[in-house]
């Protein structure tokens, strides 16, 4: 299971909504705890790994990522015009990608916890989630409008 998450702000703090769903696993950074590179969640089940991505110079992998998101989406037919404007302005003001990996044993990881687990993230940041062929946006939490 994998998708990225397209954020208009860096949050690494916003972790901690992975934490109240995946409540129980452990948690393992890399680097400082306010400047992660990577953060691992991980009980005998499975992980569920994030990994952090800002802009850094002129063609670095974040800016590639943002345009080849956003081309891809201009070549789609199937979708209206202003569906893509939104999209494309969405990408445009990324300031941050978390590339999202769950991995199981056994019976471990669902892909519903998975899912609860990066949508309450998304919800956090105000990003979207890309799944390689779609956005999904979070619904706001019942009462924060967010």
């Amino acid at each position: 299971m994998r998708c990225t998450l397209f954020s208009p702000v860096v949050d690494r703090q916003a972790i901690e909504a992975v934490s109240n769903v995946l409540s129980g696993w452990s948690l393992e950074l890399e680097g400082e705890p306010e400047q992660w590179t990577a953060a691992r969640f991980m009980n005998p089940q499975g992980t569920f790994v994030l990994t952090s991505q800002e802009f850094t110079a002129p063609q670095d992998s974040f800016s590639k990522i943002l345009l080849g998101t956003s081309g891809y989406f201009w070549r789609r037919d199937d979708l209206s015009a202003s569906t893509k404007k939104d999209i494309l302005r969405f990408v445009g003001g990324t300031r941050w990608l978390l590339g999202i990996v769950g991995t199981t044993e056994g019976l471990g990881l669902s892909e519903d916890v998975f899912l609860k687990a990066a949508l309450e993230l998304a919800r956090r940041v105000g990003g979207r989630l890309f799944t390689g062929t779609e956005f999904i946006t979070p619904e706001p939490s019942p009462g924060t409008g967010r």
